[in-house]
């Protein structure tokens, strides 16, 4: 199991964009229904900072990538809505109560 968080500061310009993007993407995920991975999007204070997190049951695979609507997205994000360089880190779990 692997537990990452990407966090992204978003232009201004683009959040709205964004947000209705990543809705599309997560009905098309929900859809798709893959398997090993649990995902999700967050919103901090600023408005601006979104912080993603990401779990794989098995480091060997990555099902969020058969997800077109998720590669969109990434690609997207990479290329026309984020601010600032992506903060990617990975994760160990401590405690948790049904998320990871």
């Amino acid at each position: 199991m692997s537990v990452h968080s990407f966090r992204a500061k978003i232009k201004p310009a683009k959040i709205a964009e964004m947000e209705e993007a990543g809705d599309k993407m997560f009905a098309a995920i929900a859809a798709a229904r893959p398997e090993g991975v649990r995902y999700a999007w967050t919103k901090l204070e600023d408005g601006e900072t979104y912080v993603f997190l990401v779990e794989f049951e098995n480091d060997d695979n990555t099902p969020l990538l058969a997800v077109p609507a998720f590669k969109e997205v990434m690609a997207t994000l990479k290329s026309e809505w984020i601010a600032e360089p992506l903060v990617v880190e990975r994760l160990t779990p401590i405690g948790s109560y049904k998320l990871f």
